[in-house]
């Protein structure tokens, strides 16, 4: 889940908006001078916030508004509210919207494109397919990015959440419908970007279930503030120059993310960010394969040293299982003092260095050993059987030696 970092926090940052583009009590409906580029983008974002988050929702679009100055970039909004959460007087229901360029931080001014009144379910995956088919079709790009914006628990399905959790029906999508709703087939463009504002994303489970349907996967390792993504400083680049690459887009969203808090909110720990490129997932889930392998041969001659570094690995929020693949390697490596185990551990850590492209995270011992990928691990008693579900699962002898492990 994502987690408020302070109680009102959300109305400095609004403020913080409004110091940011020089105006406080005036709106603004002239655009300003657009930013570089000939290359068209449409971002989309998929804003659930019929959950405990609503609060923020409001905050991101003002800070999306505040920077919406570059004409060859779109954004749209799918956005969801209800009763539980929102605000006396606020809307509900489901709604499109079409960011406009606006800084008052007190009010929404973008463009209202439709209205998709009550019952719409958006924590199932056919209405994401069905937002993502309409982006497309209403405003074609040159380069398309996804953000989904929600709660989050990695790969696991729980009674409480687990991506883009809609609390009107209790339902949430599945890692493994994620391919599906976002890529129905191979005919349909392959986002250039695709991002998490929500916890505890960046698996291997995850983006190797996403590894065909994006170039780029941009998340966190642990659950981050419930202010999520500050869009004002994360759209700026892009905002700035049409023409950037995706690559360096996704590399900048992880910089600005944890420079902003880090330097607005420095006693708030638990803050990671990393890009990955898809294309070099194959590479990982087979290196993970050589060393799941391995493990399930010389268990039971490293049982102690096993269980020692499986459970002092970087781990994440209430998640225990959920470890930092790099660091769980090294321990491995360490504390069994093996040249084969070393081997696959190095060809591992090998394969994630091309594939994490860029990490960041906060000056905290809390999480100092985030390296941009975490797994599930557990031990072989704690194990849950719908890990199967997953193509990880499918690809390695990982499951298998998570069922055996000490």
């Amino acid at each position: 889940m994502r987690r408020s970092i302070r109680t009102g926090t959300w109305i400095g940052l609004l403020l913080t908006i409004a110091l940011f583009t020089g105006c406080c009590h005036r709106v603004s409906r002239v655009i300003p001078p657009g930013g570089r580029g000939t290359l068209t983008w449409t971002v989309m974002v998929y804003l659930n916030a019929a959950n405990d988050l609503d609060e923020f929702s409001d905050l991101n679009m003002n800070q999306m508004e505040s920077v919406m100055t570059n004409p060859n970039v779109r954004i749209v909004v799918q956005w969801k509210r209800i009763a539980t959460f929102a605000p006396d007087g606020s809307w509900t229901g489901t709604r499109r919207y079409l960011v406009r360029y606006d800084t008052d931080a007190r009010e929404i001014k973008s463009q209202l494109l439709e209205d998709l009144g009550q019952s719409v379910d958006m924590g199932h995956a056919e209405t994401l397919r069905e937002f993502i088919r309409w982006a497309r079709s209403r405003y074609p790009a040159d380069r398309y990015a996804l953000i989904i914006w929600n709660h989050g628990s990695g790969w696991r399905t729980r009674t409480t959440r687990a991506v883009s959790f809609d609390d009107e029906f209790g339902s949430s999508i599945k890692t493994w419908e994620l391919p599906t709703a976002i890529r129905p087939t191979s005919a349909d463009p392959v986002m250039d970007v695709l991002l998490f504002d929500a916890s505890l994303m960046q698996m291997l489970e995850v983006a190797y279930e996403c590894r065909n349907v994006a170039r780029y996967i941009v998340g966190s390792e642990e659950s981050p503030p419930g202010e999520g993504y500050p869009y004002h400083r994360i759209l700026l680049a892009l905002m700035d120059n049409s023409d950037i690459p995706p690559v360096e887009w996704a590399k900048d969203v992880v910089r600005q993310f944890v420079n902003f808090y880090q330097q607005n909110f420095p006693s708030y720990y638990n803050i990671t960010q990393s890009v990955v490129d898809a294309s070099k997932l194959e590479n990982v889930a087979l290196a993970l394969d050589n060393l799941a392998g391995v493990l399930l041969e010389r268990r039971t001659l490293y049982v102690n040293a096993l269980r020692n570094a499986r459970e002092n690995a970087q781990s994440y929020a209430s998640y225990p299982e959920y470890k930092d693949l790099w660091h769980a390697a090294q321990l491995i490596k360490e504390y069994t003092g093996d040249g084969l185990i070393a081997t696959r551990v190095d060809a591992l850590q090998t394969a994630l260095r091309e594939a994490v492209l860029y990490e960041a995270h906060a000056d905290s011992n809390r999480v100092r050993n985030s390296h941009g990928l975490s797994i599930y691990y557990p031990s072989a008693g704690d194990y849950l059987g719908r890990y199967s579900n997953l193509a990880l699962a499918r690809a390695t002898r990982w499951d298998e030696w998570l069922q055996q492990a000490p």
